[in-house]
């Protein structure tokens, strides 16, 4: 099981070092929690949408979700499988 916001994969987020999580060449233009839902649905994960916001910018209130894959994955594979997944969809 996995917290996951939206920052962590998005291509507007500041570099690695501060929030994003994954590399340019993965990130995504404006991911969006449904657009985030379908990639995690297309894997197989269940996913839990939860109010609230990233603590580095606590004044968006994107949402979070919780996303429980299939088997056991640690968090960084399960954001950047997402994050591929998530490109695959939208281009």
């Amino acid at each position: 099981m996995a917290t996951l916001s939206g920052q962590y994969i998005s291509i507007r987020t500041p570099p690695r070092s501060r929030c994003r999580r994954v590399p340019l060449d993965l990130a995504v233009k404006n991911p969006s929690i449904e657009k985030i839902i379908e990639a995690a649905k297309s894997l197989g994960w269940s996913v839990e949408i939860e109010e609230g916001a990233h603590p580095s910018t606590w004044w968006i209130r994107t949402g979070r979700l919780i996303i429980k894959p299939n088997k056991p994955i640690n968090k960084n594979s399960l954001i950047k499988t997402l994050a591929h997944r998530l490109k695959i969809l939208t281009e």
